[in-house]
């Protein structure tokens, strides 16, 4: 087989994020080396033609991922949902999330931290499965990376899914992790997720459209070590692969 590269995009409006600037979009593939120019100018694309905003910040940063660093793991299975309001869909967000290793406190706490963001956060908050506590500190957040999928034509013709699927799964796969809760910052996207005992729960109408405020949230086991956790989400190379 041959050699395997990350390429990764972040781009931004007023300024590097480190700088203050607005995210605008952010997106990665494992290619192959003769298919890493071509990816490389379509993630290029995407930051300059995003519903967001046109990006005056792009980056994109190239590794080779030697062969006996990647993982392979299962994707996880996908539920549809209907629901009728924000509400609703809230309210069935946390049930689905809550059982023996997620509480209900702890997904109320989490969905109030995403509706009271005045911004969206580049990665995602570390959260307390029992009581809520976020564990992790400022506005970068846990940026989940080194991840794809050999079999994207098995994960469905939406962009928008297989990405997020791409990513629960791999957060899913994370030791200590129990589950996980999303909305989009893309303001023409409204369905959102929760992923939790092997299963990826698509759900509508987790915000308002227009709003380009979203955010995840990873919950977590209080006995965990979360630098663990956090050095496996953005470091660990992961090809999801379908059943």
């Amino acid at each position: 087989m041959s050699e395997l590269y990350s390429v990764r995009m972040r781009a931004a409006q007023g300024g590097p994020h480190e700088k203050g600037g607005h995210h605008i979009s952010g997106a990665e593939r494992i290619v192959k080396l003769e298919e890493v120019g071509a990816i490389a100018q379509s993630l290029a694309e995407r930051a300059l033609h995003h519903s967001k905003g046109t990006a005056d910040f792009i980056n994109i940063t190239v590794d080779l991922i030697p062969q006996e660093k990647i993982s392979y793991i299962d994707c996880l299975r996908v539920e549809e949902h209907k629901t009728g309001s924000i509400p609703e869909s809230h309210q069935l967000a946390t049930e689905l999330l809550q059982g023996t290793t997620i509480t209900e406190t702890a997904v109320r706490k989490a969905i109030g931290m995403l509706k009271n963001l005045d911004r969206s956060m580049r990665g995602a908050m570390l959260v307390d499965a029992i009581s809520g506590e976020r564990l992790d500190e400022g506005n970068r957040g846990v940026r989940v990376s080194h991840m794809d999928s050999f079999d994207s034509h098995a994960l469905g013709d939406n962009e928008h899914m297989r990405e997020a699927l791409v990513l629960a799964s791999k957060v899913q796969s994370a030791e200590g992790v129990v589950g996980e809760l999303c909305w989009s910052d893309d303001p023409d996207y409204t369905v959102g997720y929760v992923a939790c005992n092997g299963v990826y729960h698509r759900i509508p109408h987790m915000k308002e459209l227009g709003s380009n405020i979203g955010g995840r949230v990873f919950f977590v086991r209080s006995d965990i070590d979360s630098e663990s956790v956090i050095e496996y989400l953005e470091s660990a190379p992961i090809l999801v692969q379908r059943r």
